[in-house]
């Protein structure tokens, strides 16, 4: 009994978005060392459960780090001496790397008709660009939007972290391999500049619509379009079918 509780250990979580209040949901508190969370709702949720809770940057937080971290869509991008103070430091992405690498890697998936996917893989000093554990490939097709594409890979995303997350508080050793060259990478910007100044009147009836669907996502605004002196929003509503 005592050795299988030596080789349980508690690990870092740095969370953003509703898969963080997930992931709070998926792993017992007594394995937790502490959140760091940019999001104040993650905060209160973590607090709530009596764990030792950082609301800011992690780069710029004073606290001592786990062996190991666990990066679940943590919105900021961690340099390289907060990287060096973890043993291991994993990272679950919404993209097939190393396609996707970046911002919004579900849009450019369909914008660009390249892979789209789920990632767990090593953070280093590169973004995105670290060793891969583990991947699952989604499908999509001419039907798909930004949003129920990114219901997809929300699920391969949950099965990667629900199978390796014991390996990973267990402290095992876990084989990874290097990314393959190439893949796409792109800024935060380069979406918005799509989204809002598209010259969209210059696309093929064939881009535009696959542009609008890409920008079809619940809670969120369409490609944005200026007609005369207004702006409008294109995106894809489906017809209640009697």
């Amino acid at each position: 009994m005592a050795s299988a509780i030596q080789h349980i250990m508690k690990i870092d979580l740095l969370l953003g978005s509703d898969i963080g209040s997930w992931t709070l949901d998926c792993i017992p508190v007594h394995q937790i060392e502490q959140v760091i969370t940019l999001d104040e709702a993650l905060a209160e949720r973590a607090r709530a459960l009596s764990l030792k809770t950082i609301l800011g940057n992690a780069n710029s937080a004073t606290y001592v780090p786990a062996r190991i971290g666990f990066s679940v869509h943590y919105p900021a991008i961690l340099n390289p001496h907060l990287i060096t103070k973890y043993q291991k430091i994993y990272n679950l992405h919404p993209g097939y790397l190393p396609w996707g690498r970046g911002y919004y890697p579900i849009f450019w998936a369909l914008w660009e008709e390249t892979p789209a996917g789920a990632t767990l893989h090593e953070i280093t000093a590169s973004v995105d660009e670290g060793p891969i554990v583990a991947q699952i490939q989604v499908q999509y097709n001419g039907n798909d939007t930004g949003g129920s594409l990114f219901q997809r890979v929300r699920e391969a995303e949950e099965n990667l972290f629900l199978e390796y997350l014991p390996q990973i508080i267990e402290g095992k050793s876990i084989p990874t391999h290097p990314q393959p060259t190439g893949g796409t990478c792109h800024l935060k910007k380069e979406f918005y500049e799509l989204k809002l100044q598209a010259e969209w009147e210059k696309l093929s009836s064939e881009d535009l619509l696959r542009l609008v669907r890409a920008l079809t996502f619940p809670g969120h605004s369409g490609l944005e379009i200026t007609l005369g002196e207004e702006r409008f929003e294109l995106r894809l509503n489906a017809l209640t079918r009697a």
